[in-house]
């Protein structure tokens, strides 16, 4: 496969297929509402650390990969770390999926510098990796610096062991982070004198925000994905790990802070209607069902199609589920604004926000 040149748009992907940019919001299932302006809070420190040093999670490992493809998470114009599945380079073909990815996160790379405006790799020019290795027995990736973890500011210290750690655990096999440094395991980032576990995953979240009144020794994580648009005007999905009450059923909870919205709505866009309820969900072997309802929905009008990847996105993410199975006022089938039709469960995307020539 050729290298990526020229202009590039970012695009959504469900199941492969590229869709439509996303619409700004939806009031129900065919309509539009306004976004309300909200502060983000970050999380407090304690909660930062306790998300950072989270134990590995399998059901946040992920669900799929693309032999012609690899996703990588860089830093977007708003300061959120998103992730972009990018064509992979003939010209690094001698190199591991690991460190083809760090080559597209790393500042002053060639393939760094085709990324489309407005996204940026999160680290700097200067970051000294001695070596990516992964160990298939244990699924960890170890990211080995020289001399010292790169040079960042403390607040983007955080964002860049995000990166990484979502970024490797896309990959196949992969589902647990180490970092060293000359060999020694790094503990403490040298900046914002974050501690951090031996070994990361998943569990640490990204792009942190705390709801409201949270009380955090009854706290819990779930990964949303909002809607955002590129300077370029394209949509693509962000996720966020939204800490919340303690809450019996994580999946019926991490769809009713879907449908909520973001806490920043200012910058990113509700992807389900605020109207939409849930009915009822039900867990059977690797299938998640969601029976939804919606008074103004009737099964001839069509849903948004980034209603439905948000979704799909969200509950794969959070129960680690690989198939979600929707339905809508009793309905099992419907189309999207794709002219998708939907009477079958949908997998986790193979590609997210990939990156066309």
């Amino acid at each position: 496969m050729m290298p990526i040149t020229g202009r590039k748009h970012v695009r959504k992907l469900l199941a492969a297929l590229l869709l439509f940019p996303l619409l700004a919001a939806c009031s129900s299932l065919g309509g539009e509402r306004s976004p309300e302006t909200a502060a983000i809070d970050p999380p407090p420190a304690e909660l930062e650390q306790e998300m950072v040093n989270a134990a590995a999670d399998p059901a946040m490992a992920p669900l799929a990969s693309d032999t012609d493809g690899l996703t990588v998470y860089l830093q977007d114009s708003n300061g959120f770390v998103a992730p972009m599945t990018l064509r992979l380079s003939a010209d690094e073909s001698d190199k591991t999926m690991e460190e083809q990815a760090l080559s597209w996160m790393t500042s002053g790379t060639t393939v760094a510098d085709q990324l489309p405006t407005g996204f940026k790799p999160i680290l700097p020019k200067d970051a000294s990796v001695r070596s990516v290795q992964k160990d298939d027995k244990t699924a960890t990736v170890t990211i080995d610096f020289g001399k010292s973890f790169p040079n960042l500011p403390a607040n983007q210290e955080r964002k860049a062991v995000e990166a990484l750690v979502w970024t490797m655990t896309e990959l196949p096999g992969v589902h647990q982070v180490k970092f060293t440094v000359d060999g020694k395991a790094l503990r403490e980032l040298p900046a914002s004198k974050l501690p951090i576990d031996e070994v990361m995953s998943r569990a640490m979240g990204i792009n942190v925000e705390q709801a409201s009144g949270l009380k955090p020794s009854r706290s819990m994580a779930v990964t949303l994905y909002f809607a955002a648009r590129s300077t370029d005007g394209e949509g693509y999905f962000v996720p966020v790990t939204r800490l919340i009450d303690r809450q019996p059923d994580k999946n019926r909870a991490a769809l009713e802070e879907l449908i909520k919205g973001p806490l920043n709505s200012n910058i990113l866009k509700p992807v389900v209607a605020s109207n939409i309820t849930v009915d009822k969900l039900a867990v059977s072997s690797d299938l998640l069902s969601v029976s939804l309802k919606d008074a103004s929905w009737e099964p001839e009008m069509l849903v948004p199609a980034e209603t439905v990847q948000a979704m799909v996105l969200t509950l794969t993410e959070v129960s680690g589920d690989s198939k979600i199975k929707l339905a809508i006022n009793g309905s099992e089938s419907f189309t999207d604004t794709n002219e998708t039709t939907y009477a079958e469960p949908i997998s986790r995307p193979i590609a997210i926000n990939a990156v066309e020539q």
